[in-house]
């Protein structure tokens, strides 16, 4: 590829991989800044431009909070802007007609934390297997999704929020509209997202907003197939408008002091510590804004749209990994564990604590840990594929079951009381091959491994269906006999894991969605 390239809005310069090939574009502008007037607006088309932009180097990342760090996944720190509207490109083609299968990516971090730019993300193994990769940043926190009075009556639809996730769509029409230029087949646009990343797959798939833009999706660990309530809960419930606008009310009532006040003049230190999640405080990411339910770009819950065929008619590849359970615990002891289930599970708390037992308070950490990751992540990519197929659309069903060689003195034992196992967005490494980003005693079967989802995950995105050298052939799902595909040294269709803890998680949201149905 050229390291002059020429789309909509002017010329860039790229930089090439050292061995020549693989070109980088980065740091390109899909929206105008969201700054002075334009903060809390939706995203507006970027400006154009005279002579030959630099794209050899990151633009600023979103507003956000510390990341919730810890040693075992690579985030560092970057630049932070409100004009943080940039994606990044890397590609191996040759020419632009060579119309290439797009992946874009969607960086996790719970709506709060993370970006496009972040070293963990580098697309060049994935340029150099055949796709050209996006990776994108989008509003975060309360500045991605404040819902409020005063911005309802600004719109002509009468709704406030969901400006983040306008900026994803915003990217992919930016994709649709330039990606031929850096070799890319605009109508072979894979969405690929990990844990936040995922529930943006899903919202993105139920939002009319976005369709046609992509056709094919990848999720992983992650989803928002929980009910529509007051408020986020164990992070697996989505906010209607009207109680995000209650709160994005109380908010700035109890920062500005005045109700009335321009809220476009808070500064943005204000903003960034009032998004109430920090390195050491995990339970505020529940009480963040997010995504919500604001009856046009999302008209209705994600359970609801794919329940009545409305998703976006695409083939999906969907999964999770064996131990998700290191991001979410409430339970400091076991007194603490019990009560919390009996107030949250009442009349099936006894069959709670049979499949999550705990007789101490290490028990009982372990036990909530499991228990919230089986909720948050695990049950919502199963229920996405059981949706989703049930529709007669294509789904691929994983779990990725290899354990990084995490040394023992890499990690706080009394954060992670138990063996790691295949962490929390682990197979990033793998998918990646960001394996220099960690000093860990690889193995040459974790390169493998790696390069073999790699190339499933290209040849779906090129072609809508899984299949790579060594891995074994994968159906579609099926609901009424699920199987799994089993992504570790040995790779295979298995029975599902945790199945009857999964079951049990169907009967709970069930139950909350009658009653969610039921009060109107």
């Amino acid at each position: 590829m050229n390291e002059i390239v020429t789309i909509s809005q002017g010329q860039l310069k790229g930089e090439p991989s050292a061995d020549g090939e693989v070109t980088a574009f980065r740091g390109i502008p899909f929206a105008s800044p969201p700054i002075d007037g334009l903060r809390w607006r939706a995203p507006q088309p970027p400006s154009a431009w005279s002579g030959v932009r630099d794209a050899t180097r990151a633009m600023p990342i979103a507003i956000q909070q510390t990341m919730l760090g810890n040693s075992l996944l690579p985030f560092g720190s970057e630049n932070q802007s409100e004009d943080c509207l940039y994606l990044n490109v890397w590609t191996a083609a040759l020419d632009a007609g060579e119309q290439r299968p797009v992946i874009v990516w969607i960086h996790p971090g719970g709506f709060q934390f993370g970006s496009g730019s972040a070293p963990f993300f580098n697309g060049d193994a994935w340029a150099r297997d055949g796709v050209v990769f996006v990776t994108i940043n989008y509003r975060l926190a309360k500045l991605g999704f404040l819902a409020h009075p005063q911005l309802s009556l600004e719109s002509d639809e009468g709704i406030s929020g969901n400006y983040g996730l306008l900026d994803q769509i915003a990217a992919l029409q930016w994709v649709r509209d330039n990606i031929a230029e850096f070799g890319g087949d605009p109508g072979c646009v894979t969405i690929f997202g990990i844990s936040a990343g995922a529930s943006s797959v899903s919202l993105l798939m139920a939002s009319p907003r976005a369709r046609g833009l992509f056709h094919r999706a990848i999720a992983e660990s992650g989803g928002s197939f929980g009910t529509v309530a007051e408020d986020s809960g164990v992070a697996d419930r989505w906010q209607s408008l009207a109680a995000a606008t209650r709160s994005g009310k109380a908010w700035t009532d109890g920062i500005a002091g005045d109700a009335k006040r321009d809220i476009r003049t808070l500064d943005v230190d204000t903003i960034r510590t009032a998004s109430s999640v920090d390195g050491t405080n995990m339970q505020g990411i529940f009480d963040a804004a997010q995504p919500i339910v604001d009856g046009a770009v999302l008209p209705a819950g994600s359970y609801q749209i794919f329940e009545s065929r409305q998703q976006a008619p695409v083939p999906l590849l969907v999964g999770s990994v064996a131990n998700e359970d290191l991001v979410i615990g409430f339970s400091p002891s076991l007194a603490a564990y019990r009560a919390h289930v009996q107030t949250e599970y009442g009349d099936s708390a006894e069959r709670f604590l049979a499949l999550y037992p705990a007789t101490t308070d290490a028990e009982a950490i372990a036990a909530t840990l499991k228990a919230n990751s089986h909720r948050v992540f695990t049950w919502q990519n199963w229920t996405w594929a059981h949706l989703h197929a049930a529709t007669g659309h294509d789904v691929y069903y994983y779990q990725f079951q290899k354990a990084p060689p995490v040394p023992a003195d890499s990690y706080d034992e009394q954060v992670f009381p138990r063996p790691l196992g295949a962490f929390h967005c682990s197979s990033i490494f793998f998918s990646f091959d960001r394996f220099s980003l960690r000093d860990w005693p690889w193995q040459p079967g974790d390169y493998v491994l790696g390069k073999t989802i790699r190339a499933a995950w290209v040849e779906f995105a090129r072609t809508g269906r899984p299949a790579a050298k060594g891995l074994p052939d994968w159906p579609v799902f099926d609901p009424a006999a699920p199987r799994v595909m089993a992504l570790n040294d040995e790779l295979g269709l298995t029975h599902v894991p945790w199945l009857e803890h999964l079951h049990y998680w169907d009967t709970h949201y069930g139950a909350r969605r009658v009653a969610s149905y039921a009060a109107g």
